[in-house]
């Protein structure tokens, strides 16, 4: 998987499951730390943090899943109905392996998000996909 080596870090924050980057072409880079499990409180710290890192306006988001994930039910379905307040114009989603890449797709599409949202296997290409969707909107 290729790295986002080509952005420079503007602003960090980290609470105890994600990191937030605001990288110099404006998008964030919202990535869970190794091991991390969300449940509903957890996810409710890192909707707050996202919030006021972006100071509540959308942005873009590349959002990688990291080494392991694993989010409880109840913070999926706090994540679905969080969707509509969170600042985030769109999301590409960054995933390391096949078996990550099928489940959430299928998450996608089963439960069809709000932001338009894309899983891609590398940050060069999911970072081309951001791009356009800044172009049109």
């Amino acid at each position: 998987m290729t790295e986002l080596i080509d952005y420079n870090v503007i602003k960090e924050s980290t609470t105890k499951t994600v990191r937030l980057r605001l990288l110099s072409n404006g998008v964030v880079h919202y990535s869970y730390l190794p091991n991390s499990t969300v449940c509903e409180i957890e996810h409710l710290v890192n909707h707050d943090a996202i919030v006021e890192f972006t100071q509540n306006i959308k942005h873009l988001v590349i959002l990688d899943t990291g080494e392991f994930l694993n989010l409880t039910p109840e913070a999926r379905k706090l994540i679905r109905k969080l969707e509509e307040t969170v600042p985030v114009a769109a999301r590409a989603v960054v995933v390391k392996t096949l078996g990550e890449r099928m489940i959430i797709n299928f998450y996608i599409s089963f439960h069809k998000p709000i932001i338009p949202t894309k899983v891609f296997s590398n940050y060069e290409n999911a970072m081309l996909w951001l791009n356009n969707k800044n172009l049109s909107n």
